[in-house]
């Protein structure tokens, strides 16, 4: 059982909810985002990560819910955005990027190699802003 007063649970329930509600916001507001660039690290067979800069905002919503807050952490620092494991012939991506507009089970496909996973990752990530 948890040690914490109805009044506290309270209180946790709507800082909470007041975060999502301000991830969501800033993270619209930064809406289209391109990260432009990405990173690539290969840790071992079946095992690849790519990094690539996170859509600002989260940070922010963080600090915008109460004076209080301190971090040492700045909108848009690199992330994981995508985790690739598995084997040839069952290879599943993992996309991990900060969207508090996702949904769960929004899981991306499997894959029957790294390299066709790698394609529909730099599908996601190699947009460019419209010249417009």
């Amino acid at each position: 059982m948890s040690d914490l007063t109805l009044e506290e649970k309270t209180e946790y329930a709507k800082s909470e909810a007041a975060l999502k509600e301000a991830e969501k916001h800033f993270y619209e507001k930064a809406q289209p985002f391109f990260p432009l660039g990405f990173s690539v690290n290969y840790r071992n067979p079946g095992h690849w990560d790519i990094y690539a800069p996170q859509c600002p905002g989260k940070v922010s919503a963080f600090l915008s819910i109460s004076e209080g807050n301190r971090t040492t952490a700045h909108d848009g620092q690199r992330e994981r955005a995508f985790r690739i494991r598995g084997e040839k012939g069952g290879v599943w991506v993992a996309d991990e990027r900060w969207n508090p507009l996702k949904k769960k089970g929004d899981e991306p496909p499997s894959f029957r190699s790294v390299m066709a996973a790698m394609i529909w990752i730099m599908e996601e990530l190699m947009q460019e802003p419209s010249e417009e």
